[in-house]
């Protein structure tokens, strides 16, 4: 591990931390906290927003399950990088407190807690398949709507810094996890552009 991204995660997970960011970053952390908050949203566009956004609803899909289920399970399996809270024992590890349904985490006091590797192996560091979901959804929105999209963005950028703050991921697992959320986005809205073409395009800008 190089001494620079050490260093960063030790200044995000540590020294930059503040009480107020003890919750919100394992609050957005926490994607299946928000999953009814999201298929609320899904239904509402799919039945008002017309042609465009159920293509759009579409490529979501498609983008998430091939970024999740086919490049990031690949990768993880491949590379095979231990978690920072399963390698060191100075990384702070955060998360919602246990409760179900899960959005009810959402109203749990947060654990905090030292890491405490014990040479189990929880899950793969790289990719971040956060990242790559959100920002293979974000460039999905932003193809069709403009602004939506540029707030996903920001949110994406929120989630990715959530999982090193919360001592899940290591800095340098960040910047190609973003890149391959958007390449994966870009190539199914270039895929959906050529199916579409023929009975006009959706992609109008907003």
């Amino acid at each position: 591990m190089s001494s620079w991204d050490l260093s960063l995660l030790h200044q995000i997970n540590t020294a930059w931390s503040h009480p107020a960011l003890d919750w919100i970053m394992p609050a957005i952390s926490a994607i299946e906290a928000w999953v009814p908050l999201i298929v609320t949203a899904v239904l509402l566009a799919a039945w008002r927003g017309g042609k465009r956004a159920r293509v759009m609803l579409l490529c979501l899909g498609i983008a998430v399950g091939i970024g999740d289920g086919v490049i990031s399970n690949t990768l993880k399996k491949t590379i095979g990088r231990v978690r920072p809270r399963d390698a060191l024992k100075t990384v702070t590890v955060r998360d919602l407190g246990p409760a179900s349904p899960a959005f009810m985490r959402l109203f749990e006091p947060v654990v905090i807690k030292p890491s405490e590797p014990n040479g189990e192996v929880r899950g793969k560091s790289f990719p971040s398949s956060h990242t790559v979901n959100m920002f293979a959804a974000a460039t999905v929105i932003a193809s069709f709507y403009r602004r939506a999209g540029l707030l996903m963005y920001v949110l994406a950028a929120a989630v990715a810094y959530s999982r090193v703050y919360c001592g899940a991921h290591w800095p340098s697992d960040i910047p190609p996890s973003m890149a391959l959320g958007v390449l994966v986005g870009l190539g199914i809205v270039a895929a959906a552009k050529r199916v579409t073409a023929a009975s006009g395009s959706p992609f109008r800008r907003a």
